[in-house]
């Protein structure tokens, strides 16, 4: 028993100073800068670039503000079962938590919906009673969710780049399967 109370102390601890420790670098933390803030005559909010890992493609990101940016996805989804995806995603920064000469780093949280496509027999065609229902085709579209998207950002200070990693939990939500998750790393330039 006096194992078990040790143990419960010891979780409330750490929960209590991870809290606290959060609540202090937040408070420290500045808006979080768009590329074309921080590169004077050059770059922009809009910036265009490659993701790799699902998806695989193209990527691009807007920022309305500087703490608050939409981000588009087209692209192949090894991740997803199928031959292809897009999305898009709400995505916040809460601020820039390290800064220096060369780059802001600065984490990110978001959530987004988007679409799945396959073709042939790739997903469904392992006799499944949705492979049935469908006439036996094996192609398909489903509807997927991405939430929470969570990110690490690095803002790059002397050309107008950015380089996001970032995963998420993405199930589908038509045709529902709840074990889909994607991680892509991203490179845009802003124009």
């Amino acid at each position: 028993m006096k194992t078990r109370v040790s143990r419960a102390w010891l979780r409330h601890a750490l929960v209590a100073c991870v809290g606290l420790g959060t609540i202090a670098i937040a408070t420290e933390a500045s808006a979080a800068p768009t590329p074309g803030n921080k590169i004077r005559g050059r770059g922009g909010n809009f910036g265009l670039g490659l993701s790799l890992g699902d998806p695989l493609g193209l990527s691009m990101k807007y920022f309305m503000a500087a703490n608050h940016a939409l981000q588009g996805d087209l692209g192949f989804a090894p991740l997803h079962h199928g031959d292809g995806r897009f999305g898009l995603d709400y995505l916040w920064h809460p601020g820039t938590f390290v800064s220096n000469s060369d780059l802001d780093f600065l984490p990110y949280l978001g959530l987004g919906a988007g679409m799945a496509f396959w073709a042939g027999r790739y997903y469904y065609g392992h006799g499944d009673r949705r492979d049935r229902c469908c006439g036996g085709r094996g192609g398909g579209v489903a509807m997927f969710i991405r939430a929470p998207i969570l990110g690490l950002g690095f803002h790059w200070k002397k050309v107008p780049l950015d380089t996001m990693i970032e995963g998420a939990w993405s199930p589908y939500i038509v045709l529902p399967d709840l074990r889909h998750g994607d991680f892509s790393i991203k490179l845009r330039y802003y124009f």
